[in-house]
């Protein structure tokens, strides 16, 4: 009976070896298989991280979009010289400023979903927000600032358009016969020339058709006050400068253009660019975000 018994037992140790054994031998050396449940809970939180980072990085980007139009119609108005650029300058700005906390709040998104990826799947990239709520700020500052030299190179345009028509009614006058007139109409150019002198760094281009055009000034002052002296040996002579002077207007007036166009959009240029930098680098980061979501497909 005593063999009997423990032949029995050993023969349960063995079957329960067997089954143990057999159980070991199946689990998964893979943690994510060996604890589903874990890898579960812990691959949701990844998703949650990531749909918030992405939420945080496309409201980001639509606060940049919406300052860029405003400030891309602003460099557009400063250049054509049609309307004053500074409202929408100062939109871009406010519009910036007011999105200083959705780039933050970006920004902790970003961090919190990189400490959910060193977690969950350690080595995985995920690049780091390079712009937050204080470079919003700089940024509206910079337009803020550039409103200034928006609004006074508006002004200059205006006064070139000033002087060239001063011009325009001095010469008619000068067709019409009436000297007086001319130089009336030649004095219309007195303060939009005043500004104009006053642009000390002008654009060699621009000091160009300055001097053409004061001297078409001058030349036709000299016609209207001759004419008036009845002195026909400077009428002449101030003829022969007039023509002179008319011969350079075509290209100084091409440079007046050329110097226009440049000027007016170096004005709030800086400022696109680091807006469209910025904007390029949440796109980016939004790419890169959408990717770790897709599985790095």
């Amino acid at each position: 009976m005593i063999g009997a018994a423990g032949a029995r037992r050993a023969v349960t140790a063995i079957v329960i070896g067997l089954v143990v054994g057999v159980g070991f031998g199946l689990r998964s050396t893979d943690p994510a298989q060996a604890d589903a449940p874990l890898e579960a809970a812990r691959q949701q939180g990844l998703a949650s991280a990531a749909a918030n980072a992405s939420q945080a990085l496309a409201s980001m980007s639509r606060v940049l979009a919406d300052a860029i139009d405003h400030a891309r119609r602003g460099s557009a108005l400063t250049v054509a010289g049609d309307q004053p650029p500074a409202p929408q300058l100062q939109a871009a700005a406010d519009v910036l400023a007011t999105g200083a906390e959705t780039a933050d709040a970006a920004r902790r998104a970003i961090d919190r979903l990189a400490g959910t990826v060193a977690a969950v799947a350690p080595g995985t990239p995920v690049p780091a927000l390079a712009y937050g709520g204080p470079d919003l700020l700089l940024m509206a500052a910079g337009l803020r600032s550039g409103m200034d030299a928006a609004t006074l190179f508006v002004a200059r345009r205006h006064a070139t358009q000033a002087v060239v028509g001063a011009l325009a009614e001095a010469a008619q006058a000068l067709d019409d016969d009436l000297p007086a007139a001319a130089i009336q109409g030649l004095d219309q150019a007195t303060a939009p020339l005043a500004l104009l002198d006053a642009w000390e760094s002008a654009p060699p281009l621009f000091g160009y058709w300055l001097r053409v055009t004061r001297e078409l000034l001058d030349a036709a002052r000299g016609i209207a006050t001759a004419t008036i002296a009845g002195d026909p040996a400077a009428q002449r002579a101030a003829g022969e400068r007039y023509a002179t002077a008319a011969d350079a207007a075509r290209g100084a007036d091409n440079a007046l253009a050329v110097t226009l166009s440049e000027e007016g959009a170096a004005v709030s240029g800086v400022q696109l660019v680091r807006l469209a930098d910025a904007a390029g680098a949440v796109a980016d980061e939004l790419a890169a975000v959408q990717k770790l979501t897709d599985g790095g497909s």
